[in-house]
């Protein structure tokens, strides 16, 4: 029951209070020759799009149409009344499908890309283009004595200027959410509102009622009025700093439409153009000021909200952290272990290897003291499989492992490659006799015995050497299985050195 009153309800408010928009605009902000300052009805209009969804808009535009009839017919024909209205309701449903298109969701004051794309829409878009149709039916069908440009300028800039003043508080307050929020503040700031608006209708009234203005400081002047406005903005945010400001700025366009006031010149057209850009740059300013103070505060909120909630888990957290350090600790090195450890063997594996020797490549990079790899490949491994199974294979390997790393130095890095190949990294191998380690790891080799049941294995190695010549990691360990192949192929159980 409610919608269905409010879907009949809603339209009959927006065509009621745009034929008072209308009757102010002409009754209270048009100088003497016709020039309108701001032109209100149109910002009605434009919020009640804004509020409902686009298949609600054409109720709002059938009311408007008939307002617009309404307010015109004492001054216009029925068509003409009809096309103004026209171009109206086509400037106003422009700029709303623009904002809807360019946001993608519901307008919100409080975000300045928002208001970036209302007052784009608004001023160089919707206005000027609506212009171009009300300066054209009053060129062809009211009077030709003015020229078609002057007529454009006039309605883009008065319509715009209407928008802009009007349009964010009317849609505020066609929206629950701003109301709900003013409605919780708290009742000590009530005070210091009302202070602000007493002080902003006694600077209005003095500098543009009053007369406190003079040539020599006109610049100035008229910035009084602006001071409560901005410091209601900036400290309540942007709907009590937008009534503040409409007000501000509708009391300055009745004035100057009254004939009081700074801006009034010779030229009335002069008058209104310098009145509303000064209440155009100002509302802007207000808006922005608001939203930027509450998009701050907002995120200085959440950020707040976010470290107590972080403060509440690291407090609950902090026990059973206790607890669990130790074991973590553990489990974190049986990880590391098993990531960097051939599990067979217990030295380092292939991911390890490459680590170091990528680490190497960069040290030999910087000190120009090269490294060397020595790839080493156990002969005739599959045999020893194939003949004994990979249980013992397992367990020469093992042994082979005991035994070449009981040769090196503890600088030297040895680690599993793959299968039954092996690698040493040999640092600053410019010091090392890479032939006589090489022969004694194949003593070693040769002198080791596997026992299995009532015999014995015995292997040999064969062992291919690459040393570094500013060259890549994966290039010296391509070198260095060439110069293993041609071991393999001189008969085995040597080592051979590559070739660059």
């Amino acid at each position: 029951m409610y919608s269905h009153h409010h879907a009949v309800l809603f339209p009959l408010l927006i065509g009621a209070l745009y034929y008072l928009g209308a009757y102010v605009g002409v009754h209270f902000a048009a100088l003497d020759s016709g020039i309108v300052v701001l032109w209100p009805p149109n910002a009605v209009l434009l919020a009640g799009l804004l509020s409902r969804p686009p298949r609600s808009w054409w109720p709002l535009a059938m009311v408007v149409l008939a307002a617009e009839v309404a307010a015109d017919i004492p001054v216009f024909t029925i068509t003409q009344a009809l096309l103004f209205g026209a171009v109206n309701i086509t400037e106003c449903v422009l700029a709303a499908g623009l904002m809807r298109f360019f946001l993608g969701q519901e307008m919100d004051w409080h975000r300045l890309k928002d208001l970036s794309v209302f007052l784009v829409t608004v001023f160089f878009i919707a206005s000027p283009i609506a212009a171009l149709g009300g300066a054209s039916v009053y060129s062809l069908l009211v009077t030709d004595e003015t020229p078609f440009l002057t007529f454009w300028r006039l309605w883009w800039i008065g319509d715009a200027t209407g928008l802009v003043i009007l349009t964010p508080l009317i849609h505020m307050l066609f929206n629950a959410g701003p109301l709900r929020k003013m409605a919780r503040t708290p009742w000590f700031y009530y005070p210091e509102l009302i202070m602000a608006g007493i002080f902003s209708l006694m600077a209005c009234y003095l500098v543009f009622s009053w007369g406190l203005h003079s040539e020599e400081y006109l610049a100035l002047t008229p910035l009084i009025v602006v001071l409560a406005p901005i410091w209601v903005a900036v400290r309540f945010g942007p709907m009590p700093g937008s009534f503040l400001a409409t007000m501000v700025a509708l009391y300055v366009s009745f004035a100057t439409a009254a004939g009081v006031g700074p801006f009034i010149r010779e030229q009335q057209e002069r008058s209104a153009l310098l009145t509303q850009e000064f209440v155009v740059l100002f509302i802007v300013m207000v808006l922005y000021l608001a939203a930027f103070v509450h998009q701050n505060r907002r995120k200085s909120y959440r950020l707040r909200k976010a470290l107590a909630e972080v403060k509440l888990l690291n407090a609950a957290l902090e026990d059973r952290v206790r607890k669990r350090t130790s074991e973590l600790f553990a489990a974190n090195r049986r990880l590391t272990t098993l990531a960097l450890t051939d599990e067979l063997t217990g030295i380092a594996n292939r991911r390890q290897m490459r680590t170091h020797g990528e680490e190497e490549v960069r040290r030999s990079d910087r000190s120009q003291h090269p490294f060397s790899v020595l790839l080493l490949d156990i002969d005739h491994f599959k045999r020893i499989n194939d003949l004994y199974g990979h249980d013992i294979g397992d367990r020469c390997l093992q042994a082979f492992a005991r035994a070449t790393d009981s040769v090196l130095r503890s600088v030297d890095l040895f680690g599993r490659w793959g299968g039954e190949e092996f690698i040493i990294i040999v640092p600053d191998s410019e010091h090392v006799d890479l032939l006589a380690l090489s022969e004694k790891l194949l003593d070693h080799v040769r002198n080791l015995a596997v026992p299995v049941e009532d015999n014995q294995i015995s292997m040999t190695v064969s062992i291919g050497i690459a040393q570094w010549h500013g060259t890549s990691f994966d290039r010296m360990i391509s070198e260095a299985d060439d110069a293993l192949y041609e071991a393999k192929a001189k008969g085995r159980d040597r080592a051979e050195f590559a070739t660059t």
